[in-house]
């Protein structure tokens, strides 16, 4: 199924960690345009709860304007302290959850949505944690060619020229490259058709789940299989 161009990787706090939702969203209209400050009563939190990864927070705050109320500042140290940590977290530092909880706690904040899903993560069986992980990695290659593609247009690492082509997947590899999802041009287009192909639609919405991707992964094994028998 093909996805919507405006679709946006993100995750639904509602539901458990396992499901990846993609969202049509505008973010013209979102308080995650960084270069319109917010207010105190819609402030930065439910936008960067839905963030997918912790380097497109991190850009994002970089944007902030330098004029900002005491809230506002507030905000950004807590999301940066956050977004660091996740990211730590990803890079296999196994104390980053706890340190992140920790932060939490001394701040009076409620724990952001990655968080909540890194605590439910620990809890699950290793299967389930293996492919939790694989399913993200192929989610953040399909969200990088996306943005080497221009669908994210308020995304600081958004491509404004147009890129055509195969090369098309060798920008894409080089925007994972030194991250938890790096891999080369030829990986990088595999990730991008298995979560196309894991796509499910529900209404508005196109959501990956772990069951959706497993359905994938099948299918697109099923001829090896049977070459080998």
């Amino acid at each position: 199924m093909q996805n919507d161009s405006s679709a946006l990787v993100q995750i639904d706090p509602a539901r458990t960690w396992e499901r990846f939702v993609l969202v049509c969203v505008n973010w013209t209209q979102r308080e995650c345009d960084m270069d319109q400050p917010a207010s105190s009563e819609l402030n930065l939190i439910p936008d960067f709860n839905l963030i997918p990864d912790p380097e497109t927070g991190l850009a994002l705050l970089a944007k902030c304007p330098a004029a900002e109320t005491a809230e506002q500042a507030l905000d950004r140290l807590f999301w940066h302290s956050q977004f660091t940590y996740w990211r730590n977290s990803l890079a296999g530092d196994r104390l980053a959850v706890a340190a992140a909880q920790m932060h939490c706690v001394l701040v009076k904040r409620l724990p952001p949505t990655w968080l909540c899903r890194a605590v439910h993560k620990l809890c699950m069986p290793d299967a389930e944690k293996r492919a939790c992980d694989d399913l993200r990695k192929h989610v953040l290659r399909w969200q990088a060619v996306e943005l080497v593609r221009g669908r994210h247009p308020n995304d600081p690492r958004n491509f404004k020229t147009i890129v055509q082509g195969d090369a098309v997947w060798e920008e894409a590899a080089k925007l994972v490259a030194g991250t938890y999802a790096e891999a080369d041009a030829y990986t990088v287009r595999k990730s991008h058709a298995l979560i196309r192909d894991a796509m499910i639609r529900r209404g508005n919405v196109m959501e990956v789940t772990v069951q959706s991707y497993k359905h994938a992964v099948e299918t697109r094994d099923r001829p090896r299989r049977r070459k080998k028998s």
